[in-house]
Parts: C-alpha cells; structure tokens; sequence
C-alpha cells in the first residue's frame, strides 16, 4: 500500500512526466502522443540512457528521470504510463531491487528533432 507521502510524490512525479512530454514544451508534436515515448525503471539513469543508445540503436532524445525513492513507486508509475500507450521492453521483471529512477525518452522523432540533436540542441 502506497502512504501518503508516497501518493504525493507518485502524482507528482506523474504530473511532472506529463508536463515533460507535453507539446508546449517542444518535445512533442501538436497532439501528445505516448506510444512515441518509451518509459522504464532502472537504478542507474545515465548508465541505462547510454545502454538504450548502445544496445538498442536509438538516440534517446528528450531522456529525463525522476528519482521515485524505492522500487514499488518506480513500478506503479512505469506501469501508469505504460496504460496510456507509453511503449516499454517486451520482456518484464528485468529490473534490479534497487531500481528506483523512472525514465522516458522520445523514440519516434521528427525531422525537426533528428536535425536539433545533430546540430547538439537536444541531448
């Protein structure tokens, strides 16, 4: 069961992934779109933003984190997303016991976007 301060800081950090992702911020197109974002949990952020580009061939655009204080949190708020269509690996469970970080990152881009990164606008 989630406390209280931890129901705070679950709607917060939800709030504050939304208002990351919303099209006012530029990150997005005209409409938010979640399946073009990709959310996970690990316990290291940088480390796994370098695996995705590594591993997985993409540039991980717009890559942020929150740190969520323990596992459970990280979890119900990956799972949040993943229920508005926010894409994730295929596999599930694959996460460490000290994964406490929640992070998205853009996977569909737009020509704007490809052009912004190689020209070091966006990391």
């Amino acid at each position: 069961m989630t406390t209280a301060i931890n129901g705070y800081k679950v709607g917060a950090i939800k709030r504050a992934i939304e208002d990351y992702i919303h099209p006012n911020n530029n990150r997005s197109d005209l409409i938010k779109v979640y399946g073009n974002w990709y959310v996970g949990i690990t316990n290291d952020a940088m480390v796994r933003k370098a695996q995705h580009i590594k591993e997985k061939s993409t540039k991980a655009l717009y890559f942020n984190f929150w740190d969520t204080g323990n596992k459970s949190t990280a979890i119900e708020i990956e799972k949040f997303f993943h229920q508005l269509g926010m894409k994730d690996k295929a596999s599930i469970g694959g996460e460490k016991s000290d994964s406490k970080f929640v992070y998205v990152f853009k996977l569909h881009t737009t020509l704007a976007d490809d052009l912004a990164h190689l020209f070091g606008l966006v990391k």
